[in-house]
């Protein structure tokens, strides 16, 4: 069999209003000029893209998968091939150009999104240095200790306040693509970040009630902890977190390891948020002062999340990868480790 040569680049035409398809064609430019032998593969709706990449890899002719997008285009291309790995042994690494907001994955190692970016990112596929990343495996359990629902996550799992903010930016970003004018002037951070403020300060005045907290039981690798009222639990996979934040800097994506950042309260969330800022001018010292002292984040990788829920609180919502998931009380997560190859730059750095 000849040796994989083609470049398959993954993308949708229609995201973002039309304007991927440009964003397509200057990619499969550059990919044919650094003599990369481009074949554009389409995302597909309701969820086929996944089978449908994993039955074009196993031709045997990709040398690496590129996904050109955001997070959601990231995970189909990763699911699609592990997908392949798993049916019939066929390992494909994958490159990548973003285009999302927060693009943590990408930023993580020093990959830049959007336009301006192609040609250095283009660079770096071509260099084709690799590294492995850790994949997160969730399962959803029911009342009755059944299975819901498992899937693959690559960024973060959580459940609370963040996915609150996040379910809340969706139903915003939906409003707003229907309105024109709002959708030129409304970008995404700005849905973010209004979402965010409103969530906030809707729980800050449930937590004076004592409604927006749950307890819970957290066993990270077969330590149980007890918590008595919480709001957010976030499991991290790579070192960026919407984009700008940091809670661990010593965490890394290849150990085997997820860190596990509990939030107590919405105080406790603005003080782990200004703590965490990548670009937090304040030192150590100065934190501690102000009774922020540096919070020890937990890792490990087998964690289980049962959370119990006060009297007349709703399900709490949860997220992966910053997309609505489903919805329970008891929750396992697994480390996959090394499970997927990403093509990085040659000095990985998060930007």
């Amino acid at each position: 069999m000849p040796r994989p040569r083609v470049s398959l680049l993954v993308g949708n035409p229609t995201a973002r209003s039309g304007k991927a398809e440009a964003a397509i064609a200057a990619a499969m430019e550059g990919l044919t000029k650094a003599r990369l032998e481009p074949e554009f593969f389409s995302t597909l709706p309701q969820g086929a893209t996944v089978a449908a990449l994993a039955d074009r890899l196993e031709r045997g002719d990709v040398a690496r998968v590129i996904y050109l997008g955001g997070d959601g285009t990231f995970a189909e291309t990763a699911k699609g091939i592990i997908l392949a790995r798993e049916r019939c042994g066929v390992d494909t690494p994958m490159g990548m150009l973003p285009m999302g907001t927060a693009n943590d994955q990408g930023r993580s190692f020093g990959v830049h999104s959007g336009l301006k970016a192609l040609p250095d990112n283009i660079a770096i596929i071509a260099a084709g240095v690799e590294q492995w990343l850790d994949v997160g495996q969730v399962e959803a359990f029911d009342a009755a200790g059944e299975v819901v629902d498992h899937d693959l996550w690559f960024d973060s799992w959580g459940l609370g306040l963040s996915a609150q903010i996040l379910a809340k930016r969706n139903r915003d970003r939906k409003i707003v693509a229907k309105i024109p004018v709002l959708r030129q002037l409304y970008r995404d951070k700005l849905v973010y970040i209004r979402a965010g403020l409103s969530s906030l300060a809707k729980n800050a005045l449930k937590s004076l009630v004592g409604k927006a907290r749950f307890a819970a039981l957290i066993t990270i690798d077969g330590e149980t902890r007890e918590l008595g009222g919480i709001n957010d639990i976030v499991i991290k996979g790579t070192l960026l977190y919407g984009g700008d934040w940091i809670f661990d800097p010593t965490s890394k994506p290849d150990d085997g390891k997820f860190e596990v950042i509990i939030v107590e309260n919405p105080a406790d969330w603005g003080a782990t948020t200004l703590r965490a800022h990548k670009r937090n001018p304040v030192t150590s010292d100065d934190l501690a002062v102000l009774g922020l002292a540096p919070k020890q984040i937990p890792r490990g990788s087998q964690i289980e999340v049962k959370i119990f829920r006060p009297a007349g609180m709703g399900p709490v919502p949860s997220q992966i990868d910053g997309e609505e998931y489903v919805s329970t009380d008891h929750y396992r997560i697994r480390n996959l480790f090394h499970y997927l190859r990403i093509i990085v730059p040659e000095d990985p750095h998060w930007v």
